[in-house]
């Protein structure tokens, strides 16, 4: 199977980026390779360092607080993140890249994620990216769901916050 990264893939990797901690270059790899990005080199420190600042930028738009905003951030993304598209034939059947071939890994982030975020976000609803309603949690999501009404980063958390609503309402009166 051939994942698409400029779609709901590039929107997950967005979120997971603004999640992940960037402590070393093999921790650049593992979220690499978590999704299926084939980097066209190992990363650095420097690539560390970028993948810092962009998720810092992706922030931005998960953080944006209404939908003009939020497209604004966008746009400064796709302006930094993106390159005129082009065809590569690197990996298989000819496909569309949105940045040169033969980059850093924090240039193929950068691309995927930008690129792949305006894509879902005006395909699908800018609503459809968030942080968790968990008032304990700052997990930021990308909605791949159905219906497009999530709220929480997972189940577990809504689980929680399930549980916190029942035990308020169920509370003995004093």
């Amino acid at each position: 199977m051939h994942f698409n990264h400029y779609s709901d893939e590039g929107a997950l990797l967005a979120a997971a980026v603004v999640n992940a901690r960037f402590d070393s270059p093999a921790d650049v790899a593992a979220l690499a390779a978590e999704h299926d990005l084939l980097l066209e080199r190992s990363p650095t420190k420097e690539d560390v360092t970028g993948l810092r600042r962009w998720r810092t930028a992706l922030a931005g738009v998960v953080d944006a607080q209404t939908p003009g905003e939020r497209i604004e951030a966008l746009n400064r993304l796709l302006a930094r993140g993106t390159a005129h598209p082009r065809i590569s034939l690197h990996n298989g059947p000819p496909h569309v890249h949105f940045r040169p071939d033969d980059v850093p890994p924090e240039r193929q982030f950068a691309a995927i994620t930008a690129f792949g975020l305006a894509w879902f976000l005006t395909q699908r609803g800018l609503h459809r990216l968030g942080r968790c309603a968990a008032p304990d949690c700052t997990v930021a999501y990308a909605d791949v769901t159905r219906n497009g009404r999530q709220r929480y980063c997972s189940s577990r958390c809504a689980n929680r916050q399930a549980v916190r609503r029942h035990r308020l309402h169920r509370a003995p009166l004093q």
